[in-house]
């Protein structure tokens, strides 16, 4: 079922599509708490919460709003409100399974029940029901909340205890391993979830085939489904923002934008942008076509002097043949909605260009 670039029958699918996009093929684990066959369980059973919830978002009780969406470079500003029913439909969901991550890291009394002290929990009436809608029966007692999965949950445990061990940093969503049936969190879970996603497949490995020869670390996740291939060519180890912000990494950022209708969003990181303009003599004709080609022209926005109280800082840009170059947040530009074999090739010829003038700066990122 394709659901890139698609229109959908209410405003609840878009929602919850963006967890059924972004589920991951299998990939179980070694492990004495819990057999392949339990890991593939617990696997299709959050598989099936999403499959089940996109044939009817009213088991969860989302709005029955119309579908709508943004085209690939409209501004949110548009329709604001939007923006807000997508998301808190996906923030619903994002809840229930929280719910369900931890309820999984609670004390299990047997191959099918948790139970959970009701001085760390209090749910409601409406809460009960949604769980009862996927089969997980709540009983309570004076102290405790007794939960009876419809299967045995010694997959589901070992998940929300790889999920909750595999977060680095406070900021990290702790069940984000757990929503997308991550066993494996050093299989590459988000570029095989992407890879689906582009129309030219060949295309898509033939760029993550460059990374993985080059050296780029590879990144998932990064609080949100996204794909980063990186190289770091700070002195020091610097944290990794959105490709829009990128002052010091090379790579790209993959990322799946819920609000518009062709989801998916590739971007590319360029360290030290203006340098590497000031290097055009340098470059072979291909990556002087693209960097001219694709790069912002100056059209005196005034960004660059907004600043400047005495009206004589002259203009940013860098003049490269007859135009002139803004070297200002060029991640604006190097983005795309979709990949074929001649952006990928420029991508390549640019991001070799940067290791080339750049390598002696290139350290191990994290």
């Amino acid at each position: 079922m394709n659901l890139i670039n698609q229109k959908f029958d209410n405003l609840g699918q878009r929602s919850i599509c963006s967890f059924l996009v972004t589920y991951p093929p299998f990939t179980p684990v070694i492990s004495s708490e819990a057999t392949e066959v339990d890991q593939k369980c617990a696997y299709l059973f959050i598989k099936e919460i999403y499959e089940r919830l996109y044939k009817d978002p009213s088991l969860l009780s989302l709005r029955n709003l119309p579908d709508d969406s943004f085209n690939d470079w409209e501004y949110h500003k548009t329709n604001p409100q939007l923006v807000v029913n997508i998301r808190g439909g996906i923030k619903k969901v994002e809840q229930f399974i929280e719910l369900l991550f931890q309820i999984c890291l609670s004390k299990q009394i047997s191959d099918n029940t948790f139970s959970v002290s009701r001085s760390d929990m209090e749910l409601k009436l409406s809460t009960r029901k949604h769980l009862e809608k996927f089969g997980i029966k709540t009983n309570m007692t004076e102290n405790e909340y007794i939960f009876l999965f419809p299967i045995e949950v010694d997959g589901l445990r070992l998940l929300a205890n790889i999920s909750k061990q595999g977060t680095t940093s406070e900021s990290d969503k702790e069940w984000l391993l757990f929503s997308r049936g991550v066993f494996d969190p050093a299989a590459p879970w988000t570029q095989e979830a992407y890879k689906g996603m582009f129309d030219e497949g060949d295309a898509f490995e033939e760029l993550m085939e460059f990374f993985q020869r080059e050296g780029y670390t590879r990144i998932d996740g990064q609080n949100s489904v996204s794909l980063n291939y990186v190289k770091n060519y700070s002195k020091k180890e610097e944290k990794l923002k959105s490709a829009w912000a990128e002052r010091t990494h090379g790579g790209i950022e993959i990322i799946y934008e819920e609000t518009r209708r062709n989801q998916p969003l590739i971007s590319l990181r360029i360290p030290y942008f203006d340098q590497v303009l000031i290097a055009y003599g340098r470059m072979n004709d291909k990556v002087k076509s693209f960097v001219l080609n694709t790069s912002k022209k100056c059209d005196n926005c005034g960004y660059c002097t907004q600043t400047d109280k005495t009206g004589k800082r002259p203009r940013a840009y860098i003049t490269n043949d007859e135009f002139k170059i803004c070297p200002l947040f060029c991640g604006y530009q190097y983005r795309w909605k979709s990949v074929d074999h001649g952006l990928v090739e420029n991508m390549i010829e640019l991001l070799q260009f940067v290791d080339e003038i750049f390598h002696d700066r290139a350290v191990v990122a994290g």
